[in-house]
């Protein structure tokens, strides 16, 4: 039997101050970014709030992201409209979408990120001329 790929683990996670211009900590770790992976992907991460941490809102321009809820209960703000998400809940912050995460639960937030370029951050990354 073949053993696991293991590309990493969250032991050597970051812990970050600031996330997105609030206060507080928050861990994260990058799995890997797009020059280490074949197709449109932007980067595969893992991240972490502790109770009543904040991932404050932002927008990105250029990648979308889905966020796989692994454990914990959270409020994620989409457009400003809040939803509660707790494990096993995929949220797609699609292209635009203003989006900022808080942790309202008593235990760890944890959860992982994959993120995609936009079809024309995409295009541009891959050489293509207009």
């Amino acid at each position: 039997m073949r053993s696991p790929l293991i590309v990493g683990d969250i032991g050597s996670a970051s812990v970050v101050h600031g996330v997105h211009g609030t206060t507080g900590v928050s861990g994260w770790k990058c799995f890997t970014r797009r020059t280490g992976l074949s197709g449109d992907w932007e980067a595969v991460e893992w991240a972490s709030l502790p109770p009543g941490g904040l991932s404050g809102e932002h927008v990105h321009t250029r990648t979308e992201e889905l966020y796989f809820i692994i454990s914990g209960h959270g409020r994620m703000l989409l457009d400003g409209r809040p939803h509660d998400v707790r494990a096993g809940d995929v949220i797609l912050t699609g292209l635009g979408t203003r989006h900022g995460l808080r942790n309202v639960g008593s235990e760890e937030l944890r959860w992982l990120v994959i993120e995609i370029s936009a079809p024309a951050t995409a295009a541009v990354l891959r050489g293509a001329t207009t």
